[in-house]
């Protein structure tokens, strides 16, 4: 992940997330309070990147479906009209220090990496992640997201996608 960043791990008590902060409150509130939470429930994995023991970047997956009309026809192709089974990306927060150095991308590759592998072992068609407003929706775009027809801040990565592109 390069040399400011540690490397990507699973959320520990350890983890110290009390300073964390990426300009958006539901996401802070949800590292701070409930990932570990979540996490011991096995309702969702939280991964983290931390500079010294402070967490400064994090993402949250879960594994879920949705409704057929939902997906986007590419993600529709060649499936019975039954639910999408998906790799949830939750959450995705960089802290407003660490903004713009790459961190995101990294722990999108990472999630992408993970949803890759889960993909071998379950069903997952695609990644879908619900983008929180208009920049993260772009940002997803720019990743080859494509949005659902249903709304437009749903946005689906086939698995084929990230195979064929190496990610």
């Amino acid at each position: 992940m390069g040399g400011r960043f540690g490397p990507v791990h699973k959320l520990t008590a350890a983890d110290e997330a009390g300073d964390f902060d990426c300009g958006r409150q539901e996401l802070n509130l949800f590292l701070q309070r409930y990932a570990l939470v979540n996490q011991r429930a096995n309702s969702a994995q939280t991964y983290v990147s931390c500079v010294d023991d402070a967490v400064v970047g994090y993402y949250s997956l879960c594994v879920g479906s949705v409704g057929f009309d939902e997906a986007p026809h590419r993600v529709q192709k060649g499936l019975a009209r039954h639910r999408v089974p998906v790799m949830l990306l939750a959450r995705l927060g960089v802290d407003q220090r660490f903004q713009r150095l790459g961190l995101g991308r990294a722990l999108l590759k990472d999630a992408i990496l993970r949803t890759l592998q889960a993909a071998d072992i379950a069903g997952i068609r695609a990644l879908l992640a619900h983008a929180k407003d208009e920049h993260a929706r772009q940002w997803y775009l720019s990743w080859d997201f494509e949005p659902s027809p249903t709304d437009p801040f749903h946005l689906f990565l086939l698995i084929k996608d990230m195979r064929a592109a190496g990610r």
